[in-house]
């Protein structure tokens, strides 16, 4: 059966897409639609970021007149045979002295580190750098991202969503994640600063600041298939479907962890019995094909 409106508890700003999923689903009927706020958790990190440098010509002949000559020549022998100023020779040993690659004695002469000559072969160094990103913990769609930029926040004057259902944060602290867990994550959002195959690695995170709880929006459906006789629970941000987070909010309704009497003002139940005005639908019709009426997540269908 399909509902007419008048019991149906609809927000105001969500009346116009309440109407468009009818329309798009005839089997369909939107039995409420609210809006709510819920917390996402912004953590401040500093990871180091180890990747490949070639050597420059310079630093490699250096290197080369590490391994090569003997006995081993100092910076200034190495200047005159390049026709060089001191400084130039000077700047690129201290280079490679502070990446451990070089060793130069108080008379000026060189000589290969312990771990030079590995990169010397290598004809490349790896080197760190720290970058400062941060991390969106999401409990509602279980999720946790990184962002370069951090998240803005705003004043959200709506009723919380975790008041009407438990949002327990399943995700794992940060702290209690190795390097090895917190990587493929990395990777995954997108940032570049840890590729792997480029040689590119995060090898390093730390926590450098308190977690802060921003405010996001969640619009609400309820919904009734009149041809399977039954109601399920949508959540959308904006036209886009969260599938995990409905799914998840699905499952706990029947485990009376979802106050769905509280989060939608009455039950799918009560708005069919107390509905004065019910429009039939025949029997006869055939339910809109599965692939018709799911929507992705990429939020493209409404």
């Amino acid at each position: 059966m399909l509902l007419a409106s008048s019991a149906k508890q609809i927000d105001s700003n969500l009346s116009s897409l309440a109407a468009q999923i009818e329309q798009q689903n005839p089997g369909l009927s939107v039995l409420a639609a609210r809006q709510f706020r819920f917390a996402i958790r912004q953590t401040p990190l500093e990871v180091a970021i180890s990747e490949p440098r070639e050597f420059n010509v310079l630093e490699e002949f250096i290197l080369r007149a590490g391994v090569e000559f003997d006995p081993a020549p100092t910076l200034q022998e190495l200047a005159d045979l390049l026709g060089l100023d001191q400084v130039f020779v000077k700047t690129a040993a201290t280079n490679l002295v502070n990446l451990e690659i070089l060793e130069v004695a108080e008379n000026g002469k060189i000589r290969i580190a312990p771990l030079g000559q590995d990169f010397s072969e290598k004809g490349a160094v790896s080197r760190s750098q720290i970058q400062s990103i941060y991390a969106i913990s999401d409990p509602l769609n279980q999720t946790l991202t990184f962002k370069f930029d951090a998240v803005a926040t705003e004043s959200v004057n709506l009723p919380d969503l975790a008041d009407f259902v438990s949002l327990e944060h399943q995700i794992s602290d940060l702290a209690d994640l190795s390097i090895a867990e917190i990587q493929p994550l990395i990777q995954a959002s997108g940032l570049g600063i840890h590729v792997p195959e480029n040689g590119k690695i995060v090898s390093k995170c730390d926590v450098v600041g308190d977690d802060l709880d921003i405010w996001q929006i969640v619009s609400v459906f309820v919904l009734l298939d009149a041809i399977e006789n039954q109601t399920t629970i949508q959540l959308r941000q904006g036209k886009q479907i969260l599938e995990t987070a409905s799914n998840r909010l699905n499952e706990l309704e029947p485990q009376h962890k979802l106050l769905l009497n509280e989060l939608c003002k009455s039950t799918a139940e009560d708005v069919i019995l107390e509905e004065p005005e019910i429009i039939a639908t025949p029997k006869t019709r055939k339910p809109a094909s599965k692939k018709k009426r799911k929507e992705t997540e990429s939020g493209n269908k409404t």
